[in-house]
């Protein structure tokens, strides 16, 4: 994803669905984020009141809680060694 389409796609996907909720904008440090386009966007919109930036280190899955349940469902995934896509997504649901 560029950073123009990280910028206009952000209000039709994913701020318009989240407005009406209280939450914090939570980034993974990707490369295109920082732009002066992105951070200028961002900004506008905290100032606004329509989302809070949560600050947030470079490098850190460890704290982002995605990233523990994908790093555990890969994990159980490849001790069955699945065979097919249908066998992966049978894995997957037996995680839940």
């Amino acid at each position: 994803m560029s950073t123009t389409t990280f910028c206009s796609d952000l209000p039709s996907h994913l701020v318009c669905r989240l407005v009406p909720l209280s939450f914090v904008f939570q980034q993974d440090n990707d490369p295109k984020y920082p732009s002066r386009l992105c951070k200028s966007y961002l900004a506008k919109k905290e100032r606004n009141g329509v989302l809070h930036q949560m600050t947030w280190p470079p490098q850190s899955p460890d704290l982002n809680p995605i990233e523990m349940v994908w790093d555990e469902f890969d994990s159980r995934v490849k001790e069955k060694l699945p065979t097919s896509a249908q066998h992966i997504w049978e894995l997957l649901q037996d995680c839940c």
